[in-house]
């Protein structure tokens, strides 16, 4: 649902009432491939030229590395965690929860090319900023329009209830 655009959207959260985007393949594999760069350039000196001390210290690294390798895997079969929007509110994963009454607003898009997110700022500071990223959505600043349209139906339909 990330690639396709907004209308598309608008019509699914119309039709069931939510709309679920998954974390995108593409950019798992990306971060994946570049996640094997970086252990070859860290592993290889280190090898090559390093001492005992940092052998050991390779060793432990490589241990970090696979169990972050082994989340990414499992991200990338499961697409998880995704980004839902319905009427409630706008979740990301299963446990983070903003509802719409609660969001004071969508921030601007922030971060360089690959690491590009949009904030949703709560009203309250009890609650978490949400991050929703590129990984999930492609089209960050269309997905910010769509979003504050939903806000605003949202609002709308709370301040005539």
């Amino acid at each position: 649902m990330g690639e396709r655009p907004a209308d598309d959207w608008a019509d699914e959260l119309r039709r069931t009432g939510q709309v679920v985007f998954p974390l995108r393949r593409r950019p798992m594999l990306w971060q994946l491939g570049l996640g094997i760069v970086a252990l070859a350039a860290y592993i290889v000196p280190a090898q090559l030229l390093g001492t005992t001390a940092d052998r050991h210290a390779v060793a432990v690294g490589l241990s970090v590395y696979v169990l972050f390798m082994l989340i990414g895997i499992w991200q990338f079969i499961t697409q998880r965690p995704a980004i839902t929007v319905d009427r409630e509110g706008i979740r990301r994963g299963r446990r983070q929860l903003i509802h719409w009454n609660e969001i004071a607003a969508i921030g601007p898009t922030t971060g360089l090319l690959w690491t590009r997110a949009l904030p949703i700022v709560p009203r309250s500071s009890a609650h978490r900023h949400l991050r929703l990223s590129r990984m999930n959505v492609r089209d960050l600043p269309t997905f910010r329009l769509w979003l504050d349209e939903v806000l605003g139906e949202q609002s709308r339909s709370e301040s005539s209830r």
